[in-house]
């Protein structure tokens, strides 16, 4: 008691079809979903063990799929063989159709199915009591595909509830089947096991069948009807059965039509639909339960691209490939997540991309084409020629104006030394401006610079650059330098401190402190003062307790001057031991990671201080009160009493930057 929709595809649309997947929801109780089981839902999900569909029809309570390679594949309800797979076994997945190639086109009925060739000719298989396949037989069951024959330079096919149609190249319409009420279309109620013709129609574009009557669409944009008219589903303002194509009452414009149960359905082509027959659910989709003898206008579905017809549900494509449903929702053929019948579209949820779509009796399935992404072939443009500035007597730091792209947020940088044809290094970034600092540079060098984008395609910018030239600053001489190959010796004090043999930067040994509620700390009277100078250092940092000094400076009295300590989140701070006024650098640490550390000022009531971390500066220098009595000693580690472990290596006190 169901009907679907067969509107016809010419050969050339539909060998035109994009390979995809097919999307099924709604009731599930014979496997029509295809998902393995036999539960229904009320959201759309796909078959997930069909690939390369090109389209997809529905049948009663089964379902049929066109692959891109010419095969037909079923499942769902196969009592009458209507899965061609030569059993009666409902299958709960899809199936291959035997002896079936080179299709182009395929149809369902209630109980039975339809197979157009490239050939024009057409197979059928299924329920066949009242002649439905055409093949001039009345066979209960046909487990697997006969010819409908004589038919021959067919171009569509549709079939209905135990009718079937074809529509030839010549534009005429040939039917057989069950014709009680006059849906051959041929003017008599005689059984028909093979074609005939229906009425006199010629110019047709498009056909439908629905349980018990017929739809076309003329070249004019004519709509012609036949069969049961019982609840105006011909369409002709009348209850009265036609045995020939009447014309449907004003109605003009249409390239489409899909019979449902009762219902009718006409495209236009202006992207509007027309409905018309029963509309005990909503079927009609006019906000009313009210039958319709003829066609209204579907209320809040525009650009409509295909449409199908349920046996008391209709669903369309719209522009975009969305999908609007109405109707009869009892097994959630709506798509809505309900199961609430609704008189106008709802939104058929979790599917976009659809193209085509079909509807049995309380299921639907869709076609949606796989996304075929082009490959990008557009370079980045070429990002700013690099400026820079030397911080030290080894590094470099550069900055760039970011490169754009057509697709790519972030790009790869590669950077450029000198003439170099090898990059020194490569970086990703997806901000406006692009940093990077070079280190390890003899002091006094002088070196130029280029860079290039990459995109995530590969495709590489032009590349911007050379740089003006950049020279490195030169070295001064150390006040006082460690690396803790000779343990502590040159220190004047170590409380707490071990020599770890395992590990240093850039080697082995270095410092460690791993005190537990306990002091360590080491610290080296410079011989000398200096209101201005460099404190650098490697630090590790294993784990934390609490906050934990660094560096600290102090007066060659030992009283306190400025310090760098980093807090429980590993977050670097400068903090002046004559105010206690502090700042955050903003940035942190990384665990188990070596770091450079580098403190350089001037000491006064408005002292200015600068903190780097691995070369590049943190902040703009801080101006604190750290008093006016010069720097004399210097200090690692922290003479308060917590648990923490930190390595130190490569100090360095100087009088500019490292």
């Amino acid at each position: 008691m169901g009907c679907l929709l067969a509107t016809g595809l010419h050969l050339s649309e539909a060998a035109a079809a994009e390979p995809g997947s097919a999307w099924a929801w709604g009731g599930n109780g014979t496997g029509q979903l295809g998902n393995g089981t036999t539960t229904g839902r009320s959201n759309a999900a796909p078959v997930t063990s069909l690939t390369n569909v090109t389209k997809v029809e529905a049948g009663r309570e089964h379902s049929i799929a066109l692959r891109s390679d010419g095969t037909v594949w079923t499942w769902g309800f196969n009592e009458m063989g209507q899965l061609g797979d030569g059993t009666s076994t409902n299958r709960l997945a899809p199936v291959q159709v035997g002896g079936l190639s080179g299709v182009v086109d395929i149809a369902g009925g209630h109980y039975h199915s339809l197979a157009l060739l490239a050939d024009g000719t057409v197979r059928a298989w299924g329920y066949n009591s009242f002649g439905q396949l055409g093949n001039g037989a009345t066979t209960s069951a046909q487990r697997t595909p006969v010819v409908v024959s004589p038919l021959s330079g067919v171009v569509a096919i549709a079939g209905g509830r135990d009718m079937s149609y074809a529509l030839r190249s010549d534009g005429t319409v040939w039917g057989w089947g069950l014709n009680t009420t006059g849906q051959v279309g041929d003017g008599t109620t005689t059984m028909r096991t093979r074609p005939v013709r229906v009425g006199s129609l010629a110019g047709i574009t498009a056909i439908s069948g629905g349980r018990d009557h017929g739809l076309a669409v003329r070249s004019d944009g004519t709509v012609w009807a036949w069969g049961d008219n019982t609840q105006g589903q011909v369409g002709d303002g009348s209850l009265t059965n036609r045995l020939t194509p009447v014309q449907v009452t004003g109605l003009t414009g249409a390239v489409e039509v899909a019979a449902g149960a009762y219902h009718s359905i006409a495209r236009l082509g202006t992207g509007t639909l027309r409905a018309w027959g029963q509309n005990s659910n909503g079927q009609l989709g006019d906000g009313t339960t009210t039958r319709r003898t003829q066609s209204v206008a579907v209320a809040g579905v525009t650009g409509a691209t295909a449409v199908a017809t349920g046996r008391q549900h209709t669903v369309a494509v719209v522009t975009g490939g969305a999908l609007r449903a109405w109707g009869s929702n009892a097994a959630g053929q709506l798509g809505d997540g309900t199961l609430t019948d609704r008189t106008s579209a709802v939104t058929v949820g979790g599917i976009t991309g659809a193209v085509e779509v079909s509807a049995g009796r309380d299921h639907t399935i869709a076609h949606v084409p796989a996304v075929v992404t082009e490959p990008d072939t557009t370079p980045p443009s070429a990002p700013g020629v690099p400026t820079g500035q030397s911080n030290s007597s080894s590094t470099i730091t550069l900055s760039w104006a970011a490169a754009t792209d057509n697709t790519s947020t972030s790009l790869r940088y590669q950077v450029f030394e000198d003439s170099a044809a090898t990059p020194v290094a490569e970086l990703t970034s997806s901000g406006p401006t692009v940093s990077y600092t070079r280190s390890g540079l003899a002091a006094g060098s002088t070196h130029t610079y280029s860079v290039r984008a990459i995109d995530a395609a590969g495709n590489i910018s032009p590349t911007a650059g050379p740089s003006a030239p950049i020279t490195v600053q030169q070295a001064s001489s150390a006040i006082f330098e460690s690396d803790f190959s000779a343990g502590f010796t040159g220190w004047t004090t170590n409380t707490g401190l071990t020599v770890d043999t395992t590990q240093g930067s850039p080697s082995a040994p270095s410092a460690r402190g791993n005190p537990v509620a306990a002091r360590a700390f080491a610290n080296r009277g410079l011989g000398g003062t200096y209101p201005s100078l460099c404190h650098s250092q490697q630090v590790r940092v294993s784990s934390l307790g609490a906050s934990v000094d660094l560096i600290r400076l102090r007066t060659a009295t030992d009283s306190g001057v400025v310090r760098v300590y980093v807090d429980a989140n590993r977050v670097l701070w400068l903090r002046s031991d004559v105010t206690g006024t502090q700042r955050s650098s903003g940035v942190a640490v990384t665990l188990n990671a070596w770091h450079t550390v580098e403190l350089c000022g001037t000491v006064g009531t408005a002292g200015s201080w600068t903190l780097y971390l691995d070369g590049t500066q943190r902040g703009t220098p801080w101006q604190s009160n750290t008093g006016t009595t010069p720097v004399g000693r210097v200090q690692i580690g922290d003479t308060g009493a917590k648990t923490w472990t930190i390595n130190f290596d490569t100090v360095r006190t100087d009088q500019s930057p490292n």
